[in-house]
């Protein structure tokens, strides 16, 4: 429980970042917790941690453990318990290529089956890395966006240059096929191909 935790690292002045710091947390709470009325007791420290050891601003002036809290002693309540900073996400290059038919067709991909976004149709597109190199899917006079198409994964941040082009009827893809415009909703994309779309689309 985090109150719990909260708590025990004050009580202790233990300053070992979440979430290492969870099983020695638990085994102060273990080492003060009674054998008569347990539950009660921990009860009352999750109470505690919830009301007067909060988050922010500790009422320390009313604790009934404020004499035996090491945070107090030091000064160091507003600090803990510590928390490991969060690693940054990575940023990842792309380049996405609109390609639409003078019928208004428009060419997609579907992405291999393993991967992010395994399986789903999109635009078809370089690979998404620091330096994404050209790979359009048809030859065309392609125009970038002056914008990016963004979204955030799990793991990065993709950023995803915007290329645009018109093509005639007779002129072949060497990837990915032309869906007919009644049959194209752009609601069936992935988000982040729907962001790339609703950029073409205004720009």
């Amino acid at each position: 429980d985090g109150n719990v935790e909260r708590v025990m690292a004050r009580l202790h002045d233990e300053h070992t970042p979440l979430p290492q710091a969870k099983p020695i947390l638990t085994e102060m709470a273990a080492a003060l917790t009674p054998e008569e009325r347990p539950g009660c007791y921990a009860q009352a420290v999750m109470d505690l941690g919830a009301t007067i050891c909060s988050p922010r601003n500790p009422a320390c002036g009313l604790c009934p453990w404020r004499s035996a809290c090491a945070a107090w002693e030091a000064g160091t309540m507003a600090e803990l318990p510590k928390k490991a900073p969060k690693k940054r996400k990575p940023t990842r290059l792309g380049i996405a290529y609109l390609v639409r038919r003078v019928d208004g067709a428009w060419l997609l991909e579907r992405r291999p089956d393993k991967g992010l976004l395994g399986g789903m149709l999109g635009w078809p597109g370089s690979d998404w890395g620091e330096a994404p190199e050209e790979a359009p899917p048809i030859a065309a006079e392609w125009k970038a966006l002056n914008t990016e198409a963004r979204h955030t994964f799990t793991h990065f941040h993709l950023r995803l240059t915007v290329k645009t082009a018109l093509v005639p009827m007779d002129r072949p893809p060497e990837r990915g096929e032309f869906v007919e415009a009644e049959d194209f909703d752009p609601k069936d994309l992935p988000t982040v191909m729907r962001k790339a779309y609703d950029l073409a689309r205004s720009g």
